[in-house]
């Protein structure tokens, strides 16, 4: 997949990332994707640090679902309390 094909998508997996979470009713902070050589990167920052490994697990169950990202670190997910 080039780099033009990924940008474009972007926006389409932030926002349907969104909706899953929301429909899960999993706090967040903020989805989207990295900068710099992490521009791929999904970026999950889950909006409570309660529960979080519950909450951790979930979320990147519903990403990996929603996306179609597997393989190393997750598919290229990050997930992190803030």
């Amino acid at each position: 997949m080039s780099y033009h094909v990924v940008l474009e998508l972007e926006p389409e997996e932030t926002k349907a990332v969104k909706e899953a979470l929301r429909k899960a009713r999993i706090p967040f902070r903020k989805v989207g994707h990295g900068s710099g050589t992490a521009w791929a990167w999904l970026e999950i920052y889950l909006g409570t640090p309660e529960n979080y490994d519950r909450l951790r697990s979930e979320a990147l169950n519903i990403a990996q679902a929603v996306t179609g990202r597997h393989g190393e670190y997750h598919g290229e997910i990050l997930i992190l309390g803030q």
